[in-house]
């Protein structure tokens, strides 16, 4: 008996209806406990490497989302510094360390005294990207909201 799957069904390639009609036969008779793992051994298995080919990932490529949507909002090149402004005059190296190591990749924060801004250094850009994204307009106190750029080279 030919399987049929049900994407060939919607999709209209099988030419015999017939075909359709005999997995719902076997479903009812008492054989379906026997044939239920021949059916599975006959579809192909799932894996990593299948999913990742069908979604068009490619685990070895470089990361250069960031890039793009650095130049369309006219910041600076993007880098793995990042350039901390606005912060409220009690933060200290503890208080930013705790906030940027939520993002992997966090390495070091420097707090500049008397100056109110910090710098922040990741592995990558990528990470630097993603702090960014999820920290911009933090609010470190009610009435003071982190801006994020990237630092200068």
């Amino acid at each position: 008996k030919k399987i049929v799957k049900r994407e060939d069904l919607r999709k209209g390639k099988t030419s015999a209806p017939a075909t359709y009609t005999a997995p719902a036969q076997v479903q009812h008779a008492p054989q379906s406990v026997a044939a239920a793992p021949t059916a599975a051994a006959v579809a192909p298995a799932v894996t990593q490497k299948s999913i990742q080919d069908r979604i068009g990932w490619n685990p070895d490529q470089t990361p250069n989302a960031p890039k793009a949507t650095a130049k369309a909002s006219g910041v600076a090149e993007p880098n793995k510094t990042l350039f901390v402004e606005n912060l409220p005059g009690e933060a200290t190296d503890t208080m930013l360390s705790m906030l940027f190591r939520q993002y992997p990749g966090c390495q070091e924060v420097r707090v500049i005294p008397g100056r109110n801004v910090a710098f922040v250094d990741y592995q990558n850009e990528y990470q630097a990207g993603m702090a960014m994204q999820g920290l911009q307009g933090f609010a470190m106190t009610p009435e003071v909201k982190l801006a994020l750029s990237y630092a200068r080279k």
